[in-house]
């Protein structure tokens, strides 16, 4: 029981801090609104449970093992990042014809991919959570569950607090200087992705 809330803590301290995924909920839910980005919610809790179980099943070690395939990653990352927060700093103000239509499951799952942060979670999670009384495939399934279980809550609380900003953004003057502002924080996850 020690090591799940252990692992529940992590899940939850890895989740809920800021970096691209919270990032990009916060901008999707303040242009699409909350329930438009419910599908992001999931697809990032689903992208990081087949993460975990893809680290589970030894992939975190071929990652590690070979330099370029990690820097691939980054860049791809840090390229998709930065196309996001131009879109949104060109658009004037953030709203629906900067970015055409919320992440769906499959695009915010597969985003976990090239997101590092989404990687360490993930090793971090198996290398120290991981049940040694369990067998390693059921072991690696719960932590996954767990991890999954943290995450919607979580991407759901940094999607709605981007549907707050949903009013600020539907036009007058304080919409320009916000739209800036989360493109430059979708920008500045990049850095995150490289440190």
């Amino acid at each position: 029981m020690g090591a799940l809330l252990g692992l529940i803590g992590f899940s939850l301290v890895s989740s809920v801090t800021p970096g691209p995924n919270n990032v990009l909920l916060l901008a999707s839910g303040s242009t699409f609104g909350f329930r438009r980005t419910t599908r992001h919610v999931l697809g990032t809790a689903v992208g990081i449970g087949v993460m975990a179980l893809a680290v589970g099943a030894g992939l975190g070690v071929i990652v590690a093992s070979v330099p370029a395939v990690g820097i691939a990653m980054k860049l791809v990352g840090s390229a998709y990042l930065l196309y996001l927060a131009v879109a949104i700093a060109r658009s004037g103000a953030f709203h629906e014809t900067a970015i055409a239509r919320p992440l769906g499951v499959t695009q915010a799952a597969a985003f976990q991919l090239v997101n590092p942060k989404v990687w360490i979670f993930a090793l971090g999670a198996m290398s120290t959570f991981r049940p040694a009384d369990l067998p390693v495939a059921l072991g690696t399934v719960e932590v996954a569950v767990t991890m999954m279980a943290v995450v919607i809550p979580t991407a759901a609380l940094w999607a709605a607090g981007g549907g707050a900003f949903a009013g600020v953004l539907s036009g007058g003057r304080a919409a320009r200087p916000v739209s800036v502002a989360l493109a430059v924080l979708v920008a500045a996850t990049v850095i995150s992705v490289w440190v």
